[in-house]
């Protein structure tokens, strides 16, 4: 049987997928982006900061357009097809990427800032 058909449960006897890649089921929890701590697609730090989440969209970003200016000048100096391809392909994918990481990071920043006011309210003396 493979482990993707087993059950998993939590102490408390609700479901949970102790899949790395399945980060959706911690957004009620955790936020947009956000999993608990030490895990992440098998990573010790999870990359949930909101302004290191934009600077490797940023560095994603300049490196598609890269990619996609090479494949312009492939084309224009007579260059084989695949490498046009390749290059189109590349570029367009990191661009598609790059822009959901910055959605993903303007997301996880509201989330904070939500989290953060909502505690500030009830941390309020007199409440």
């Amino acid at each position: 049987m493979f482990s993707q058909d087993k059950k998993f449960r939590r102490p408390d006897g609700t479901l949970y997928d102790p899949s790395s890649f399945n980060v959706r089921q911690y957004e009620e929890q955790y936020g947009p982006g956000g999993v608990p701590e030490g895990y992440s697609m098998d990573a010790i730090t999870p990359v949930q900061s909101p302004g290191l989440i934009t600077a490797l969209a940023v560095f994603l970003t300049l490196i598609s357009v890269g990619m996609l200016a090479v494949s312009f000048f492939v084309i224009a100096s007579g260059g084989e097809l695949k490498l046009i391809l390749l290059g189109f392909g590349v570029g367009t994918g990191g661009l598609v990427m790059s822009v959901y990481a910055f959605r993903l990071a303007v997301k996880r920043r509201r989330w904070l800032r939500e989290q953060r006011a909502k505690a500030a309210h009830t941390q309020a003396p007199g409440r």
